[in-house]
């Protein structure tokens, strides 16, 4: 795998890799994916669509990727606003059931480095409800248990849980605890890529349990194994 960019605060990740094969898994992140050579098939929802060269797979929607001999350029971009909903639009791109696909080869070579360039112009993941921009930021720089994140949300942010735990769905998508896990898993992949450090400190350093508690979440989320993402990764970032 070759890792493009990974960058937490912007919420931009780029990768190109071949044969990828995953597990049904969601994430909350838009996924775009461009087969250089090649095509793949993309399951989702109890349906399959084959022979596909261009895929927009929107956030926290359930999906499996199967390929062979194919080598495809990612994408995955956090988005909390309506800004790349009306980005797509300029393309005349609609996701119908959270996707869209392209099996005639009719999207541009180029258009992974446009949407880069957009995302990496814009802040996509501002959300419109400032209290929930709060709890982001505290989940994206704080390594805290559930219950003690919790508390400091809720205190900071003067909300019972309950309308904290509504709005947050309302304005993300997920639970404060989906993406309390989707947090931990960025900083430990971040601390692998940038500062060399193993799966079982990552891990640590990052909020799990153990070396084991990472993995099992990082095949849950993103649908693959950690040693098929990097041990052989070619950063060039």
């Amino acid at each position: 795998m070759k890792v493009f960019n990974f960058d937490i605060k912007k919420g931009i990740y780029s990768f190109e890799i071949n044969d990828l094969n995953s597990e049904n898994h969601s994430h909350p992140t838009i996924e775009i994916i461009y087969a250089i050579h090649g095509s793949f098939s993309l399951e989702t929802g109890g349906q399959k669509e084959t022979n596909v060269t261009f895929a927009i797979i929107d956030s926290n929607l359930r999906h499996k990727i199967i390929s062979q001999n194919c080598t495809a350029k990612l994408l995955m971009i956090e988005s909390n606003n309506e800004l790349f909903g009306s980005f797509l639009k300029q393309d005349e791109i609609q996701l119908i059931n959270g996707m869209f696909i392209d099996k005639k080869g009719t999207v541009q070579s180029d258009f992974l480095e446009k949407t880069k360039l957009f995302a990496l112009n814009n802040d996509l993941k501002k959300v419109k409800d400032d209290r929930i921009q709060k709890c982001l930021n505290v989940l994206d720089n704080e390594v805290l248990a559930y219950d003690k994140l919790i508390s400091t949300l809720t205190s900071s942010i003067f909300l019972s849980e309950s309308r904290l735990s509504h709005l947050f769905k309302e304005n993300i998508g997920i639970s404060v605890k989906k993406y309390l896990v989707w947090s931990r898993l960025k900083k430990s992949v971040h601390l692998i890529l940038n500062e060399g450090v193993n799966l079982t400190e990552a891990a640590h350093q990052s909020g799990f349990f153990d070396q084991a508690h990472l993995s099992n979440t990082f095949k849950k989320v993103l649908g693959i194994t950690p040693s098929k993402a990097y041990n052989s990764r070619i950063l060039q970032f």
